[in-house]
């Protein structure tokens, strides 16, 4: 379920992502970005328009990863050559789940494993516990009285 909210907002960021820093207003779709200072904006001047270099690989001290934006259109007065962007990285963590165990002091474990194709940076394993109720332990239900 969260990897599907992820994928549906990170192509909604694709498709458009506008933001707003350091007194620009950036534009950014699959194939470029657009950026306009605050007052060029409001006054509809020309963009400064940057293709998109590729991604770095995740550098693991800072874990983060950088790319490089290139004018592409653009007045060279105003617009900067190149922008540098980063990001953190993010870890392709991927487990099988394991069995659940027996409900023991009001708790229960299960372990996962870690998946072939996943990040070798990952643990090996997560012990994974959740609050349970002993077998043949009902909620208890409370008395309702009829209000007259």
């Amino acid at each position: 379920m969260k990897w599907g909210l992820s994928v549906v907002a990170v192509g909604a960021l694709l498709f458009l992502a506008v933001a707003a820093a350091d007194g620009e207003v950036w534009e950014e779709d699959e194939g470029e970005v657009v950026i306009r200072s605050e007052r060029a904006a409001k006054a509809r001047s020309d963009p400064c328009r940057y293709a998109k270099g590729a991604w770095s690989e995740c550098d693991t001290k800072s874990n983060t990863r950088t790319r490089t934006l290139t004018l592409k259109k653009g007045d060279s007065a105003t617009c900067e050559q190149t922008k540098t962007i980063q990001k953190k990285c993010k870890k392709a963590c991927r487990y099988d789940k394991g069995a659940w165990g027996e409900c023991s002091n009001g708790r229960m474990a299960r372990t996962d494993v870690l998946r072939s194709n996943s990040d070798p940076s990952c643990e090996q394993a997560r012990q994974i516990t959740k609050k349970c109720k002993p077998k043949g332990q009902k909620k208890a239900k409370g008395t309702r009285r009829n209000k007259q």
